[in-house]
């Protein structure tokens, strides 16, 4: 949908030539890669923001110690690949997706050493952006890794193939501000290991809470950015959103079936936020003490009288 390779079209309909093309498009390694990494990314800091709340209320410390030291090793190395491969899917984009690219960036205009929005209001309209605060080379830099790079502006495409451009990108920068985010919290973990006080740190562990859900709204964000920023075509370049609805499906249909689809996920996720609250709440189960059983009976070896006459233990 997002790369299409290994196809034919034949009478206006699509035939796989090679599943392996198919399956392994130009863009999978890096979605695939991006993907997983950030479903670990955001489970991890699920578990910091559960041993950070532990910990602060003093219940299964120990425990709470283990679970927030171990998980912030692991995003140190997980935190820092998800930025790579971020950027190495982005100039995937810029290769076979640019009207996609343009959106994010809101580019109107094909130009060399570009500048990086930070923030801007984009008008579609009036193909300009309106209050937008910018620093110089730094788009050229991240989206092409070279001072003077180009990149395609939205104006090279004609307006009906351009994905609408305000979505993707704030959505986009959300996404990249949360990763940015969870990477300074890393770094101050490393710093409060260094001082000795990671598990004492009432403002590093309530930021840690913090960041617990974070991850779920930059898995949300960059899910948004990858299909409106597709639109308008269900597979790039090749079928158009528009075309691909079945003739005689009908606009109640579609409203009954997403209402159903509505009801069922709005039971199902209230549900499992109760259930993993009372879970966290009730804390990790602590295996009791087993004493040692007291032996009695005769001895396994004899007794010397000399020894117990003395007051020594056999």
């Amino acid at each position: 949908m997002q790369t299409p390779s290994g196809y034919e079209v034949i009478d206006g309909r699509f035939f796989p030539k090679d599943w392996l093309d198919v399956i392994f498009s130009p863009s999978f390694p890096y979605r695939l890669a991006h993907t997983v990494t950030g479903f670990f990314v955001t489970t991890s800091f699920v578990v910091v923001a559960i041993a950070a709340w532990l910990l602060r209320r003093g219940q299964s410390v120990e425990e709470g110690r283990v679970m927030l030291s171990m998980t912030l090793w692991l995003l140190t190395f997980l935190v820092p690949v998800q930025i790579f491969v971020g950027d190495q899917h982005g100039l995937n984009t810029a290769k076979y997706q640019p009207a996609k690219l343009a959106a994010i960036e809101a580019r109107w205009d094909t130009e060399r050493s570009f500048p990086l929005a930070l923030f801007a209001i984009p008008d579609p309209a009036h193909e300009i952006n309106r209050y937008a605060i910018e620093v110089p080379y730094l788009g050229s830099l991240i989206l092409t890794h070279t001072l003077d790079g180009e990149i395609k502006g939205l104006k090279e495409f004609k307006p009906e193939d351009r994905p609408p451009v305000a979505i993707p990108f704030f959505a986009f920068r959300i996404m990249v501000g949360i990763g940015f985010l969870m990477l300074a919290v890393v770094a101050a973990s490393w710093w409060l290991r260094y001082r000795h006080s990671l598990f004492d740190s009432r403002w590093f562990l309530a930021l840690c809470m913090a960041m617990g859900p974070l991850g779920f709204v930059a898995v949300l964000a960059g899910w948004t950015t990858t299909e409106v920023g597709r639109q308008p075509w269900t597979v790039y370049g090749l079928l158009r959103t528009v075309d691909s609805l079945a003739p005689s499906l009908r606009g109640g249909d579609v409203l009954a079936s997403l209402l159903a689809y509505m009801v069922v996920y709005l039971i199902i996720y209230p549900s499992a936020v109760v259930i993993a609250a009372r879970l966290v709440r009730k804390g990790p189960d602590v295996a009791p003490v087993a004493s040692a059983p007291i032996e009695s009976g005769r001895p396994s070896a004899p007794v010397h009288v000399e020894l117990v006459q003395e007051g020594k233990s056999p």
